[in-house]
């Protein structure tokens, strides 16, 4: 899924079209002075085009408003497709939602992110996006991806405040956002936007399941806000206004480990090992059962170069959860920067007998193939 969205408009060339072409689109003036995009079929190097159909050419325009939305030509291409296939949106949105269901994820998010940019009026495109995005960020956490969980996850996170800017007052976003917050684990802000549902919604059904999950849904202090605040900061990539907020959280509050664990995950992202170590040993001073801080912490002295007392809180990981294919992969990764082919190569195997799909695992076994 990954790799399709490095080079996502490669095989894209622009064509000119021939005069006359106007006759064939009634109530819309072609410009022929227009390029049009044309996607070279894969498997072919290049492509003489001699007379490409508009539904290729549609297909084409549809991936730049995916990848690259800020394109001159856009807007002309918007009401060319307008012009050639005023259903379109509905019937890309029932593709898409097939696509999901079927877990193409790739092409799913595709139609979506096309969607968005040809009709940001829609707030449907923004939420499907969103649950998409989510679906993958829980997919690569089950294969013990979590650089891309994270990342899909902070995507989505972005495309659902992108959405506020614009449908603020739509129940539907509110209430698959107020979701959003409950399976993250972010009660406040939970609350928060289910509140603002409910004032929004009609009587029926889900508001009254709504109001039921507010009632167990308890109120934040200040001080949680501040690291609620914090989260959404480093989920938006927005990592030093994280670490302000988690510093002035930690002035009152030293003993939280938690906030002590968001310290040490802002400073990973930002590549900041030693402060990042530092953070993580913190955490678990305070709280010593949290598998995810032992990992985050070897992940900080594998950069450093503490290989020996790396290994010394990956044993202790693995004792907490000797199954978690997250410890076994950093093991593995640990006896890779070693030189211990083939005890790493015995970490990734391990991966995979629980979890036979794990990309990581499989890419690290075909890199050790490849060095011997």
């Amino acid at each position: 899924m990954e790799e399709n969205r490095t080079y996502p408009l490669q095989r894209i060339v622009f064509i000119s079209i021939p005069e006359g072409t106007a006759e064939k689109i009634k109530n819309f003036p072609v410009d022929t002075s227009k390029l049009l995009p044309v996607e070279i079929p894969q498997g072919e190097d290049a492509w003489t085009i001699q007379d490409p159909s508009w539904e290729m050419i549609i297909s084409a325009m549809l991936k730049i408003f995916a990848w690259q939305p800020e394109h001159e030509d856009c807007g002309y291409y918007r009401k060319l497709i307008y012009a050639l296939e005023p259903d379109l949106e509905f019937t890309m949105t029932k593709v898409g939602i097939d696509k999901a269901n079927s877990k193409d994820f790739s092409v799913a998010e595709e139609i979506f992110r096309a969607l968005i940019h040809f009709n940001d009026a829609n707030v449907n495109n923004f939420i499907n996006l969103s649950l998409v995005l989510e679906e993958q960020s829980d997919l690569y956490e089950k294969l013990g991806n979590i650089e891309l969980s994270e990342k899909y996850l902070s995507e989505a996170f972005i495309i659902y405040q992108n959405a506020l800017k614009m449908h603020a007052s739509s129940p539907d976003l509110l209430f698959n956002l107020g979701n959003f917050y409950i399976k993250r684990k972010n009660p406040g802000k939970a609350r928060s936007i289910l509140q603002k549902f409910v004032s929004l919604e009609p009587p029926g059904k889900r508001k009254n399941f709504v109001l039921e999950i507010l009632k167990k849904i308890p109120a934040n202090t200040p001080e949680e806000i501040l690291l609620l605040e914090a989260y959404d900061f480093i989920q938006l990539e927005q990592e030093e206004k994280g670490i302000e907020r988690l510093k002035l959280f930690l002035k009152n509050h030293n003993n939280v480990w938690n906030a002590w664990f968001l310290l040490g995950w802002a400073y990973r992202r930002k590549e900041k090992y030693r402060a990042g170590k530092e953070a993580f040993l913190k955490s678990i001073e305070y709280e010593d059962t949290h598998t995810d801080s032992y990992n985050e912490l070897a992940i900080c002295l594998m950069e450093l170069g503490e290989y020996a007392l790396c290994r010394q809180y990956l044993k202790k990981a693995l004792k907490l959860e000797g199954e978690n294919t997250k410890t076994i992969i950093n093991f593995g990764i640990l006896a890779l920067k070693e030189q211990n082919l083939n005890e790493a190569a015995g970490f990734f195997r391990t991966v995979l007998v629980y979890e036979p799909e794990n990309a990581i695992a499989q890419k690290y076994l075909q890199l050790i193939t490849e060095k011997k």
